[in-house]
């Protein structure tokens, strides 16, 4: 048997290990054979670099699921369902994402407009899904937001912001 905080380890890092294994066939496809299946083996080792990326960034985002609440990201719509809060936004009504720290651990401000702001503690349970989330919204630096997640923060940090000023797709005149 596999002890749980290994299994949840290999589990956030499964990315990483798929890329691992596709590069692995890929080498060997490349190395071994001559044809068809050299070129695919070498389709594979670009495919495995790319995943491998991915899968660093998005184990970079996750954290443990040791936090309070439950996050679902369904349909363009993040829904929070939290102990003493919750709420639900949707994927292009959010104008502002802040990451701020409380006592127990750094959450998540989404903000929309003429609404509350919901707050989500980055290792709630389902806030893995909030990195594809992020990721759709139009001008999002991943590598700032990955980074100020890393480090210890004092203040709130802005990590994006929508540019309404001037949207022509959000006056009638």
């Amino acid at each position: 048997m596999i002890r749980d905080e290994a299994k949840q380890t290999l589990w956030r890092i499964r990315e990483v290990l798929i890329a691992l294994g596709l590069g692995a066939l890929g080498a060997y496809w490349a190395t071994a054979f001559f044809g068809l299946l050299q070129y695919i083996g070498y389709v594979l080792l670009a495919l495995a670099g790319i995943v491998f990326l991915m899968g660093l960034q998005r184990f970079r985002f996750r954290a443990n699921t040791t936090g309070a609440g439950v996050v679902t990201v369904i349909e363009g719509q993040i829904t929070y369902f939290g102990p003493y809060s919750g709420g639900t936004i949707a994927i292009p009504d959010i104008s502002r994402i802040t990451l701020i720290q409380k006592p127990m651990s750094k959450c998540w401000v989404l903000e929309q407009p003429a609404q509350p702001a919901i707050t989500i503690p980055v290792d709630a349970r389902g806030a893995d899904g909030l990195f594809d989330a992020f990721a759709s919204l139009p001008g999002l630096r991943i590598e700032h937001m990955l980074s100020m997640l890393s480090r210890d923060i004092t203040q709130p940090v802005l990590i994006w912001q929508q540019n309404t000023y001037l949207d022509p797709d959000r006056f009638l005149h």
